[in-house]
């Protein structure tokens, strides 16, 4: 198993990082619900991810690339082929459910940098975006859905209704 550095914390104790920050109704829905935040087996990373990596010598044609925003240390694969494992960066709708329609995850940490992240992949011209929750989405849609979700934030941000855990893990 790989994983960046800087989400050794919830690897080593099994327990992801409380309290959540809720991207919208779901992840509030969620965040109150406490049989849904339960302990895992703690483990220890295989291999550790500092930055991009390369994965020529895993026999994979692709390279990890960090894309903090969904955690300090959430990471996307990109292919050779130009499919983007974009893991929680983006979702479908309704926890996955309105498949082909981009929308947040439950929870981000950084919404703001969640999206400077989707950004940075989209630059790069992934042909597919394959996500945690529902089917793959078309990188089009998922550039206007980033346009409004920007809009959105910044009148979040702006009216200092954006949370986010800091670097320590408190919220700012």
């Amino acid at each position: 198993m790989a994983g960046h550095v800087a989400d050794l914390g919830p690897y080593r104790s099994g327990r992801a990082r409380e309290p959540y920050r809720p991207t919208g109704p779901m992840g509030r829905l969620m965040a109150r619900h406490k049989n849904l935040h339960i302990r895992v087996e703690p483990l220890e990373p295989d291999v550790l991810v500092t930055g991009e990596t390369d994965l020529e010598d895993f026999g994979v044609s692709a390279r990890i690339m960090p894309t903090p925003g969904h955690t300090a240390g959430s990471i996307s694969v990109l292919t050779d082929r130009g499919d983007l494992v974009a893991g929680d960066l983006i979702a479908n709708s309704f926890f996955g459910l309105l498949r082909g329609r981009p929308a947040n995850p439950p929870f981000h940490d950084d919404p703001l940098g969640n999206l400077a992240s989707l950004r940075e992949m989209l630059a790069l011209n992934p042909t597919r975006l394959h996500v945690g929750h529902g089917t793959s989405l078309e990188p089009d849609r998922v550039r206007r859905w980033a346009d409004r979700e920007h809009g959105r934030l910044s009148r979040r941000e702006a009216a200092g209704r954006l949370p986010v855990r800091g670097e320590s893990g408190a919220s700012r």
